[in-house]
């Protein structure tokens, strides 16, 4: 089965990992992470995470785009201490997603110009899973979304994926859905291709958040 929302990195693609030293607990109540994205090639951006006990939020900012339509993805690893590396969930933890408890749910969108810039912005509160995908595409469970009292125990990945040039009349469609745009919304396995045709979408760029000890 494919998991779309995979971290694993071919020829084409940077490290998608977060390096120790850019994670910073400003306090035991509150915490801000920055994060380089990776994802293919010519993509490059940043991302930062707020965290507090009652949720998380997110900005995106990723450059040299294609123009087109866009969405944001959160990918949140409730229990990371259950993934085969602890705190380096990877697209093969999926197969354990009881134990992992992993949740992927909408968190924005946005539709790119012609200067090849995308900046967005998401929260999510705790025990909200109104945006999972969870059964519909990967026939999963549902998990609660970010579980109360698991906002700085929780890996957070965020997503980026493409969903082609802008189509009149659908465009609503492409920026808030998974597979708004989409032939086929697994057409591409992630970060293996950056299509520029309409009715073809892929995961494109992420940004990783381990847990905040």
């Amino acid at each position: 089965m494919l998991f779309v929302f995979a971290f694993s990195c071919d020829p084409g693609t940077t490290d998608l990992e977060t390096p120790d030293d850019l994670i910073v607990a400003e306090a035991k109540t509150t915490s801000k992470q920055p994060a380089q994205i990776g994802g293919l090639a010519g993509i490059t951006g940043s991302s930062t995470l707020h965290r507090n006990k009652n949720g998380i939020t997110a900005n995106f900012k990723a450059e040299n785009l294609y123009p087109g339509a866009y969405t944001l993805w959160w990918v949140i690893w409730n229990k990371p201490g259950e993934c085969e590396e602890p705190g380096a969930c990877l697209d093969t933890d999926f197969a354990s997603a009881d134990d992992v408890e992993v949740e992927v749910m909408y968190a924005g969108g946005h539709v790119v110009g012609n200067n090849g810039k995308a900046n967005i912005s998401a929260h999510l509160n705790v025990d909200d899973a109104s945006g999972s995908i969870n059964e519909e595409f990967f026939g999963l469970g549902t998990y609660g979304g970010l579980q109360a009292g698991n906002t700085f125990a929780a890996e957070v990945h965020l997503v980026l994926r493409t969903h082609g040039p802008v189509v009149p009349g659908i465009v609503n469609e492409q920026i808030n859905s998974y597979e708004g745009g989409c032939d086929d919304p697994l057409q591409y396995g992630p970060f293996t291709e950056y299509p520029n045709v309409v009715g073809e979408c892929a995961d494109i760029a992420a940004a990783v958040f381990q847990p905040v000890n």
